[in-house]
């Protein structure tokens, strides 16, 4: 009987070993991906560059006024903006592996989303209870993408070869270059707030827009996104 609890001892004694090493181990990989990711920061600017004009209507481009913009030596800055004094605008760019209609190469689901364990993020608050957030990663280019949504009111709008766009009621969203794969791109809402998405497309980049509102509380219309970049 002694001798079984020595052995249950010994192996539980390992295990806890094992574990330690395990989990030192990860936590020495994120601080060295945090440190990376804070080497490559470049300081913040301000002014909307002349890529995200071109993605607004001449007549609508007015509306916009940047808030700032997160830039980096290894990926494309992250916009945010403000749309009327009422409305957050990000704007962040995905590289595509070929140039195909965007039926293709979206997906959707609906699905709580969180961030991917042991990554690291950089992110901004929006508006007290928002927060967008991103891997400050080397920008790839990506066959796919597939974006999580989670809150109420879900409606689908226009999807064409260029274009998709999302309205809800938002609690979380995600977007990620593989089904099961790391989570690239992270909302997550204190307070439901409504949002509206548009996915554009101009050759082989596809721009995601997120427009949110000030106040959790506060109307969004539907399309706004669709119609600032049409001009209709």
């Amino acid at each position: 009987m002694r001798k079984y609890r020595r052995i249950v001892f010994l192996v539980s004694v390992v295990s806890l070993i094992v574990i330690f090493v395990v989990e030192m181990r990860k936590t020495g990989t994120m601080v060295k991906d945090v440190k990376a990711a804070s080497d490559n920061r470049l300081p913040l600017t301000q002014g909307i560059s002349s890529e995200d004009s071109a993605l607004i209507s001449p007549k609508d481009v007015g509306r916009v006024r940047s808030y700032q913009n997160v830039n980096s030596k290894v990926m494309d800055p992250v916009s945010f903006l403000f749309v009327d004094n009422s409305y957050h605008l990000i704007i962040f760019k995905i590289h595509m592996e070929t140039d195909r209609p965007l039926p293709e190469i979206l997906g959707s689901d609906i699905e709580n989303s969180q961030r991917s364990d042991g990554e690291t993020y950089s992110g901004v608050d929006l508006n007290g209870f928002s927060r967008f957030e991103w891997r400050p990663w080397p920008a790839k280019q990506t066959r796919n993408i597939f974006l999580s949504v989670y809150g109420d009111s879900l409606s689908n709008g226009i999807l064409n070869d260029s274009i998709a766009s999302f309205h809800l009621l938002c609690e979380n969203l995600s977007i990620k270059y593989e089904k099961n794969g790391v989570v690239q791109v992270l909302l997550t809402c204190g307070k439901i707030t409504p949002s509206d998405l548009l996915f554009l497309k101009r050759g082989k980049i596809v721009y995601f827009m997120l427009m949110t509102t000030f106040k959790s509380k506060s109307f969004i219309p539907r399309e706004i996104l669709y119609d600032l970049v049409t001009g209709i």
